[in-house]
């Protein structure tokens, strides 16, 4: 009897013994399940971290700004600010070249400077500064955007996308490292005198074919080297050893011009003489990029200049001369 029950209390603790390794087995597995569980949630919260991540730089948008040097360009300023800036441009660096008390951008940009659209940085009275403004705009910035555009007042880029980031976000500018997009020039118009209306509604008639459309300005990646550029050189006409391409996204040499314009995916509309008297204060003004005077050998090669973009007409000739105050 005394066996029996020796050996009836022996099975419950067995019973006991196997219930108990049953239940931490199973408290095991389900600690297990847990830190499983708690692994996957954290691996796909990185995932959709990652891909918000792209999904906000590359479709949303890439942050590109514009460096522009300008001098007595108060009556296009407007005009040329708005344009960028429904283009997708985050910010436009102006760097101001006008004389020591000539106008000023901020007569004409107030609120575009007070909404940080707009910068204006102070080159006033020096001469010869368009590869010192660029390189100094893209040294200071580079690091900001993604991208980086060269233009002037008178350039006014025309892609085939909604938006300037949807240009450079497509496949063909992978490899890019500066998009170079060729000139389209555009004539007089037949206008002698300046009127209000815009720059694009003034002057339609495209110089298509033009030898002087193989002249290029540059859009450059932001994060490049600048140990290797010096003051001296301009940015869409150095040979800096980077991964230049044009508008079709084909790998270039570098250089100001010499590439067949392919306006397919993008041209930059230059408005380089406007009207006849407008080109006299284009002329008068010097140059952002030369240190030259106003004189008569200057008068003469800039009178010739209009009707290389030009049709010739006693009623031009007689104006030129007159604004000039040449006796040719």
């Amino acid at each position: 009897m005394e066996v029996k029950k020796t050996n009836i209390k022996n099975k419950k603790i067995q019973r006991k013994c196997e219930l108990t390794e049953s239940n931490s087995k199973k408290n095991k597995l389900r600690l297990n399940n847990i830190v499983i569980k708690k692994i996957i949630i954290i691996i796909l919260l990185i995932l959709l971290y990652i891909l918000i991540f792209y999904i906000v730089k590359y479709i949303k948008g890439k942050r590109v700004c514009l460096c522009a040097v300008g001098k007595k360009e108060n009556l296009y300023a407007k005009e040329f600010i708005n344009y960028y800036k429904k283009l997708g441009y985050n910010h436009i660096y102006i760097y101001d070249n006008n004389e020591i008390n000539d106008e000023r951008f901020e007569d004409v940009l107030q609120d575009e400077i007070k909404s940080n659209f707009v910068s204006i940085i102070n080159y006033r009275g020096i001469r010869n500064i368009q590869c010192r403004a660029y390189k100094d705009c893209y040294e200071k910035n580079n690091k900001n955007y993604d991208w980086l555009s060269f233009f002037d007042f008178d350039e006014f880029l025309d892609i085939n996308a909604k938006n300037i980031q949807e240009f450079l976000n497509n496949k063909r500018y992978e490899k890019c490292q500066n998009v170079k997009i060729n000139f389209l020039f555009y004539s007089d118009n037949e206008l002698l005198y300046y009127d209000k209306r815009p720059l694009q509604e003034r002057f339609t008639h495209a110089l298509y074919g033009h030898g002087n459309n193989y002249f290029i300005k540059s859009t450059v990646r932001g994060g490049l080297k600048t140990n290797y550029w010096s003051v001296k050189c301009c940015i869409h006409t150095s040979q800096m050893p980077i991964y230049a391409c044009n508008s079709a996204g084909q790998k270039i040499s570098h250089g100001v011009m010499g590439y067949r314009p392919i306006y397919k995916y993008a041209k930059l509309k230059h408005y380089y003489t406007k009207s006849t008297e407008e080109y006299l204060i284009k002329s008068s003004r010097g140059s952002a990029s030369a240190n030259v005077g106003w004189n008569l050998r200057r008068k003469k090669f800039k009178f010739g200049l209009y009707f290389v973009y030009n049709k010739k007409t006693k009623e031009k000739v007689e104006l030129l001369k007159k604004l000039f105050n040449m006796t040719l």
